[in-house]
């Protein structure tokens, strides 16, 4: 049985069994299973709502574009794009966060990378921020600028790379923006103008961002959200060994990539769409400094490449 009790009509609260796997914070929607006497409601089993799968999904509305960009049907529809992307098995996304581009030892191991896929350069370098090392300061924006065209050197001097590859840069908690408020803008063009120039396939994104490869859906989310939801948790699960998979049931149930109060993660109300999960996409990258996972639910990946020194090679598949 389901109830649904306004605060008014119910004085008190027992929980007599057990939570579902999750992680239960303030703002989340729920499943009350029990029964409501003497003003008190009474609960057996408290989960979230189950899960529904993208195929589940356009089952009932068709071919219409939830994702965004400018066609006005999924690409999910289009037999020309899954032709390409079969055609195109070889494909890959190169993914990795916090590229600290005024570190000497993390530009060492971008040349490094460059080098071994000079040959076969990818179809995309997704790298997240923090783009500094050092987040604040009076010379932050200066710095950027001058760490920018240190990596627009190093860029350069892999033209098989440059001419083929794509960069995607998705800012940071910490790097230059307006605030903390979600979704946030890419950086500013008069810090990246000149990097364009000289590498004109990249492109600053907003954070988080989403990707379309032929007819694969891709989000990208740059964020500390999975020890920002335990920190905030109602009631913490039993064994710290199994978060990734707690966390990714969260987001994907409650179908929203910060499921938090807004006291708690900020977001600009006209723009919250940005943070939905419905229909479930087929990749999810949250870009945060817990340590890396890769977690399968519903027919989504979800993983956490989390720092330079662990790249995470994705292949379109």
């Amino acid at each position: 049985m389901e109830l649904c009790k306004s605060a008014e009509e119910v004085n008190s609260l027992t929980l007599l069994h057990q939570f579902h796997s999750g992680l239960y914070t303030e703002s989340c929607f729920v499943l009350a299973e029990g029964w409501y006497e003497d003003k008190m409601l009474h609960i057996n089993a408290f989960g979230f709502p189950p899960t529904e799968p993208a195929s589940t999904t356009r089952a009932y509305y068709g071919n219409i574009n939830f994702f965004g960009g400018p066609s006005a049907t999924s690409v999910k529809a289009s037999v020309k794009l899954k032709q390409l992307e079969e055609e195109n098995e070889d494909a890959m996304f190169v993914i990795a966060s916090d590229m600290w581009f005024d570190n000497a030892e993390v530009l060492d191991k971008i040349r490094t990378m460059f080098t071994g896929y000079s040959a076969v350069p990818p179809t995309c370098f997704i790298f997240c921020g923090n783009f500094l090392s050092t987040p604040y300061g009076k010379n932050q924006i200066k710095l950027l600028k001058d760490s920018l065209k240190g990596l627009a050197d190093i860029i350069c001097d892999y033209p098989n790379i440059l001419k083929s590859s794509r960069f995607v840069f998705i800012p940071g908690p910490e790097d230059p923006g307006p605030s903390c408020i979600l979704p946030r803008p890419p950086i500013a063009e008069n810090i990246t103008h000149e990097f364009r120039q000289r590498v004109p396939l990249s492109m600053f994104t907003t954070n988080p961002c989403r990707i379309q490869y032929c007819t694969q859906e891709m989000i990208f989310f740059r964020e500390d959200i999975v020890n920002k939801m335990c920190r905030n948790c109602v009631r913490f699960p039993s064994s710290s060994l199994d978060i990734p998979n707690h966390f990714v049931k969260t987001i994907l149930s409650q179908g929203h990539l910060t499921p938090l109060p807004l006291f708690v993660s900020p977001v600009y109300w006209a723009y919250d769409y940005v943070l939905r999960l419905y229909p479930v996409p087929d990749l999810i990258v949250i870009a945060d400094k817990y340590d890396p996972f890769t977690v399968s639910n519903t027919d989504c990946l979800c993983i956490n490449p989390v720092r330079i020194r662990f790249v995470y090679l994705f292949p379109c598949f």
